[in-house]
């Protein structure tokens, strides 16, 4: 198979793992209510996907060292396709719980070992910039166009389940096996340690805080957001803006590639702080410009400049086999995020009422907004020499 073929199959693969970990977001609300979860029941479902991830990252994290790039990337696409199949057989918040671990799993095996294997099927000088590239619209690409793809199903076609795109994922994932099974694996397996343990080299707690505060938006507003819109009666408003905000995010990534790793952090952190209160007063409002607006903001500060920065800092930071472990630093940080923030949002919700909870929400992201802030300028002002 020609180079560029083989690392299009591969980014193909990546983006069809990745389309299923929004492909049922516009159904989530309507999972809940139809289990009485509740925000705080979604928001539970929902976290599997990140807490799987951070429970299995130090072991998969260097797998497809040991094993092989291609049984991790068939793996993956098998647990992709299982978690689309389970809700389609058991339309709910238990079967949701079930596909979002899956889906951990399966982006869990492919993190790494995806983006080396295009690499070293690409070849040449230039090898792992192409590769990156097809990963990052792959992965950030494919979360924004899952949920899009669904939501647009279901205005056009009715809201029958399951929707026709779940047909199609697993269509997709059907036809890729073989192909993916076709590609060649040359890197032999290597004898690497099974745990890789997550990094924090000095000066990049506050950059991967950052990505907690990011990815916390982003979880809620994936969760608590559509189901406070759903209860006032507007149930595609929340996975319309989570879309936007996600496409929006991936644009700004591609654009400040080359920004410093300590600017970006400075210009994301209040760019996400404005962005979280738009999106709530547009929640409470149920006012789509204000939910477009927010959800563009904070796209692109969690994708963008929050993302971009905090990596940048890590690999800054480290060398050698340590980068990768600040790297797993970083994504430890923001899967938190991505787990604890909407799941207590989620119970606030269910026991204050949308208005309180978002709003206290919104506070906490400001505060912590602002003093990450001031760390990375008390870290950038340079010491003062004292007078003789």
């Amino acid at each position: 198979m020609p180079r560029n073929a083989g690392v299009a199959t591969v980014g193909a693969a990546v983006f069809a793992i990745g389309f299923s970990t929004t492909l049922a977001m516009p159904l989530f609300t309507a999972y809940a209510t139809r289990d009485g979860g509740g925000a705080g029941g979604l928001a539970a479902a929902f976290i599997a996907y990140a807490g799987t991830l951070i429970v299995t990252a130090p072991l998969l994290g260097g797998l497809s060292d040991r094993i092989g790039r291609k049984p991790c990337v068939l793996a993956g696409l098998v647990l992709a396709g299982l978690s689309t199949l389970a809700l389609v057989l058991a339309p709910g918040l238990g079967a949701l719980a079930a596909a979002r671990a899956l889906q951990g799993l399966a982006i869990g095996l492919v993190a790494g070992g995806a983006t080396a294997w295009a690499a070293e099927l690409a070849g040449g000088p230039e090898a792992g910039r192409r590769a990156a590239r097809v990963m990052a619209f792959g992965t950030a690409g494919s979360y924004g166009a899952g949920g899009l793809a669904t939501l647009v199903a279901l205005w056009l076609l009715g809201t029958a389940e399951p929707p026709v795109t779940f047909w199609l994922h697993i269509a997709a994932v059907v036809v890729l096996l073989p192909v993916v099974a076709r590609l060649p694996d040359r890197r032999p397996p290597a004898r690497v340690a099974w745990l890789r343990v997550p990094a924090f080299p000095r000066g990049t707690l506050a950059p991967s805080f950052g990505m907690f505060a990011a990815w916390g938006v982003t979880g809620v507003a994936i969760t608590s957001v559509p189901s406070a819109l759903a209860a006032a009666g507007h149930p595609r408003l929340g996975p319309l803006a989570v879309c936007f905000m996600i496409l929006a995010g991936t644009a700004v990534q591609q654009a400040i590639g080359g920004m410093a790793a300590r600017r970006s952090s400075l210009v994301g952190l209040p760019v996400l702080a404005a962005g979280a209160g738009l999106v709530v007063l547009g929640t409470l409002a149920a006012s789509l410009p204000l939910l477009l607006a927010g959800g563009a903001l904070v796209g692109s500060a969690a994708y963008g400049f929050l993302y971009v920065g905090a990596l940048a800092a890590a690999t800054e930071a480290a060398s050698g086999e340590d980068r990768a472990r600040a790297a797993a630093g970083v994504f430890l940080v923001a899967h938190a995020g991505f787990c604890i923030p909407p799941l207590l949002t989620g119970l606030a919700v269910d026991a204050f009422g949308a208005g309180a909870a978002l709003a206290g929400f919104w506070a906490g992201v400001a505060l912590l907004c602002a003093g990450l802030a001031a760390a990375l300028l008390r870290r950038e002002r340079p010491s003062t020499p004292p007078r003789a």
